[in-house]
């Protein structure tokens, strides 16, 4: 399979792709350093190690060839190129693996298999001025871009210890198909807001954040 979907937006790039291929042959299409060889062979779940490889696969199609260098996580568990030229972001559901990359924003992206279950665990990410939101339409759609969207929050900030319902803030919105809403960072002595992307993708749904 190639490249699913390929998106240019201002400050970054953002890259899908549809997995149908084996573990193998996904293996022998990427190039690994030593240091990634042995960060995969401690990988476990056969669809976890399909969905990192082809984070591999997808980053030659959103950098330049000069650009290109190894991946590796810091203290947070947050993606870095080695060679420091883009920031990166990375998710992964289902048979889809995502992408974005940016030359001088920190970025932040989620993709979700969407699911009516995720109103029985909705009270785990909304906070209490979410929970006042009646969504006529599109509810699972709508909770699934609240968790994506404090997803993407999550990794443009890139450091743990923060909670969903506590220190991120979706605001209200009315769902569409694709758009723009906006979502704050609410922690100790920082608070920003920032306009969430997102679209959907059959049944899924796809959220990006940019740090302008």
């Amino acid at each position: 399979m190639s490249l699913f979907l390929k998106k240019t937006i201002k400050d970054a790039s953002i890259g899908i792709w549809e997995i149908n291929e084996t573990e193998e042959e996904l293996f022998a299409r990427v190039k690994l350093s030593t240091k990634e060889k042995k960060y995969f062979s401690q990988l476990k779940s056969p669809l976890r190690k399909k969905h990192w490889l082809s984070y591999r696969l997808i980053l030659p199609c959103l950098v330049k060839k000069q650009e290109l260098s190894t991946i590796h996580y810091d203290e947070y568990g947050k993606p870095h190129l080695d060679n420091g030229v883009r920031h990166i972001s990375v998710a992964h559901s289902g048979k889809f693996s995502a992408m974005i990359v940016s030359p001088t924003k920190s970025v932040g992206i989620d993709i979700e298999a969407m699911s009516p279950k995720i109103s029985k665990v909705s009270h785990k990410f909304l906070n209490e001025k979410e929970l006042l939101q009646v969504f006529s339409s599109h509810k699972t759609e709508s909770l699934y871009l609240i968790w994506g969207g404090k997803e993407a929050l999550y990794k443009l900030y890139g450091k743990r210890d923060l909670l969903f319902r506590e220190n991120f803030r979706i605001f209200p919105f009315e769902f569409k198909h694709e758009g723009t809403i906006r979502g704050e960072i609410n922690c100790n002595e920082f608070h920003k807001e920032y306009p969430l992307h997102y679209q959907t993708i059959e049944n899924y749904l796809l959220v990006y954040a940019i740090d302008y």
